[in-house]
């Protein structure tokens, strides 16, 4: 009696493991299929990204003047002058997109990120007109720009897999709706960094 006892309760118990385990396996087919198609299937899009920030003179051409020794200056715009925005591509394209961007879609992109005030050109017109006093002894230099950023970009886009793929990135110069003069004094006029006249 004992044995017939035991053989039944083995048995049993064994159906009713086996049935915990199918109903298990069961939930856990149902989750994983819930799963792939909630978080494993994407939409595909593209997206960019902003990287380091750093600012950029944009420096006008025939605007550079350089006074003195001491004394005053007064320096005008007499010119008008466009600033362009222009990329340094790295063209890192992988697998089968291809795509690559230009100015005006980085420019826009960048403004999305954080970075309103940028333009994709901007223009500088005559006048400006700026008088400076220059410290004894010293001269005075003066130069017209446009202040903007270096920003480092990169587009990704979204597979249907939800995997993430970089297809371009680079450097944009991008010049804001920022301008004015830049004053500095040297001891020698100087232009580049070397010193042009001794008096």
């Amino acid at each position: 009696m004992s044995g017939s006892l035991s053989v039944v309760l083995v048995a049993s118990l064994t159906t009713s493991a086996g049935a915990d385990d199918d109903h298990e396996q069961v939930q856990k087919q149902k989750h994983d299929q819930h799963v792939f198609r909630d978080h494993d299937w994407c939409e595909p899009r593209i997206f960019f990204k902003r990287h380091h920030l750093s600012p950029r003179n944009f420096f006008v051409p025939r605007t550079r003047f350089i006074d003195g020794p001491g004394g005053s200056m007064t320096v005008s715009v007499t010119r008008e002058h466009e600033v362009l925005a222009f990329l340094e591509t790295e063209f890192s394209k992988r697998h089968e997109v291809t795509r690559t961007f230009g100015t005006t879609e980085v420019v826009k992109e960048l403004r999305k990120l954080g970075l309103p005030h940028l333009e994709e050109r901007h223009m500088v017109f005559t006048g400006h007109e700026y008088t400076q006093e220059i410290s004894d002894g010293m001269y005075g230099n003066m130069w017209y720009r446009v202040l903007g950023y270096r920003v480092g970009w990169s587009a990704w886009s979204v597979l249907r897999t939800c995997r993430h793929v970089k297809i371009d990135s680079g450097i944009a110069n991008v010049p804001a709706r920022v301008e004015g003069w830049r004053y500095w004094e040297t001891k020698h006029p100087m232009f580049k960094g070397r010193i042009i006249s001794k008096k």
